[in-house]
């Protein structure tokens, strides 16, 4: 018996339900995904994975970039005060073993965000410090410190995270020389550090892009997990301070590269 065109087509949503969730499962495993590899998987063509990627992103159930998609677990951090309050602990010890790598005397940056906050109420007691910031949160508590000189950079400001961006953030570390930067990261392997939202993660790159030294500092949920934009390849790391739950295998591949490894 020959289906009729209401048969056909309500077979063919079914169908296309069908890979959609498929999609949204692959995408979602995988963290980060691209049309090519998806399409081949998928078994069709790339413009109906494109149209598939839109129709999940108005949906709210992923985000499309630059090739492809990322899920929203990994694309989207919670709000700041969601992650204040996380391992805040261990936030803290992080914080003290990298201030015992602080120089008297020296210029550093130090970008947004809850685990490179850890470290304002610890640098009042080096002397003669100059701390370079885009974080407004950061630079508000630093303002405590009347014996650390603060600059803060420019550009136009993320509110959900208190950081300045873009162009004007990076003219204006053109007019000053950076001994070293202490960042956090969304994720790091091997490979090196990467971000989650993709203008603050370019604005990260270009910054770190003219510092002479990086130091990481990242509890061990942050190994093995990767945002869609590279903010630093390894060989630009020199230290990466973590916890004990840093999954052994990644510690030793990023030593391997040659980024010396602390765990505190």
């Amino acid at each position: 018996m020959t289906a009729t065109a209401g048969e056909r087509g309500t077979r063919e949503r079914m169908l296309g339900a069908e890979r959609r969730n498929r999609l949204l499962e692959m995408v979602g495993e995988a963290g980060v995904a691209q049309v090519g590899l998806l399409a081949e998987r998928l078994g069709v063509s790339p413009s109906t994975i494109r149209r598939d990627l839109s129709h999940l992103q108005d949906q709210g159930l992923l985000n499309r970039t630059h090739g492809g998609a990322v899920a929203q677990q990994s694309s989207e951090e919670p709000d700041r005060p969601a992650r204040t309050d996380v391992a805040s602990w261990e936030k803290r010890q992080l914080a003290e073993a990298a201030v015992r790598h602080l120089r008297p005397g020296a210029t550093v940056l130090i970008t947004g965000g809850t685990t490179t906050a850890a470290l304002a109420p610890l640098l009042g007691g080096i002397p003669d410090l100059t701390v370079v910031t885009n974080s407004l949160h950061l630079a508000g508590e630093l303002a405590h410190h009347e014996t650390v000189t603060t600059v803060v950079l420019g550009g136009y400001l993320r509110h959900r995270e208190m950081s300045l961006l873009g162009h004007l953030t990076r003219q204006a570390l053109e007019e000053l020389h950076i001994d070293e930067a202490y960042v956090g990261a969304y994720g790091i392997n091997a490979a090196g550090i990467s971000g989650a939202h993709v203008d603050e993660a370019e604005t990260d790159r270009w910054l770190l892009s003219k510092v002479q030294r990086v130091t990481v500092l990242v509890d061990g949920s942050k190994f093995g997990r990767s945002g869609p934009v590279r903010v630093a390849s390894a060989a630009r790391l020199h230290r990466v301070i973590t916890d004990a739950s840093a999954p052994e295998a990644e510690v030793a591949a990023l030593a391997a590269a040659g980024v010396d490894v602390v765990r505190v």
